[in-house]
């Protein structure tokens, strides 16, 4: 079996558990909260799981781009809960790890997309300054939105570091810096990665 193969094999069940999530999120919540980050780029991950599996072995430039932003996503999603919302929340394994869509949504979905990104996808994608900031589009557009509405008052979080009427102005704004700026780095170390395994894989 050849790895892009595994590649496709890897985002299919990635759809299934997306799916999964999503029912489980519809089940929990009543609906699908697009206030959620998580939420938001697990479905961003599905969408690109599903142009990547119509795409077959040759996907677009458009698609690996997709692939790329999303993962970071999702990533982000991922280490945003296990380094600042399980501290924030008393370590509550069993509610962020175990309960509901959290399984899917904050852990497994996460790491197969990273697994299959690194190392089963075809992705030409160069690291460059530019690139690693149009792969944060995402992340803005919904930092913009959110905060903007907790401003207004429309929307209370949902996640502490967006309560911007329960901390100071210079807090919101460290929050906002050191988390895009993370972001920003390892949308750098992603495809610093995938640069390597592709120089590996020729040398092999």
């Amino acid at each position: 079996m050849e790895k892009y193969d595994v590649g496709l094999i890897l985002n299919f069940i990635q759809v299934i558990l997306e799916i999964i999530g999503l029912i489980l999120c519809l089940d929990a919540l009543g609906c699908i909260d697009l206030t959620y980050y998580t939420i938001d780029s697990n479905i961003f991950l599905l969408v690109s799981s599903i142009l990547y599996l119509f795409s077959r072995k040759n996907p677009s430039k458009i698609v690996q781009f997709f692939r790329y932003s999303s993962t970071l996503s999702v990533m982000i999603t991922f280490l945003v809960v296990i380094f600042v919302l399980y501290p924030m929340l008393d370590f509550n394994f069993q509610y962020l790890f175990l309960a509901g869509p959290n399984p899917y949504m904050h852990v497994l979905c996460p790491l197969i997309a990273l697994v299959s990104f690194l190392f089963f996808e075809k992705n030409e994608i160069e690291n460059n300054l530019k690139n690693n900031f149009r792969s944060l589009y995402f992340t803005l557009i919904y930092a913009v939105i959110l905060i903007s509405l907790n401003i207004l008052r429309i929307v209370n979080g949902p996640y502490p570091f967006l309560k911007v009427y329960e901390q100071s102005v210079l807090m919101s704004i460290i929050w906002i810096v050191a988390i895009l700026g993370f972001a920003l780095i390892l949308s750098n170390i992603l495809l610093m990665v995938k640069e390597l395994d592709m120089i590996l894989n020729v040398k092999n």
